[in-house]
């Protein structure tokens, strides 16, 4: 089932936010146990850019990685 609230870029919610580092978000597809922490971004033209962080499942951090689709609009924040 898709998620209406997953609709913004991690861009938007880091902005939305107030620019603070880190925080985490989910996608739609995602189980409630699995999350992105996103540590560090990189922002180009337009909005846009590079996003890094550790993909945690069952609260277990893993190794830092460039985020996938950080620009796409399958976002939403998580606390």
């Amino acid at each position: 089932m898709i998620d209406p609230d997953c609709n913004k870029n991690v861009f938007q919610l880091w902005k939305e936010g107030g620019e603070k580092l880190p925080f985490t978000v989910i996608r739609w597809t995602w189980g409630p146990a699995s999350y992105f922490l996103v540590e560090k971004l990189e922002i180009g033209k337009r909005r846009y850019g590079k996003a890094w962080g550790r993909f945690v499942r069952d609260g277990v951090a893993g190794e830092p990685q460039k985020m996938d689709n950080a620009g796409s609009h399958q976002w939403k924040i998580v606390e």
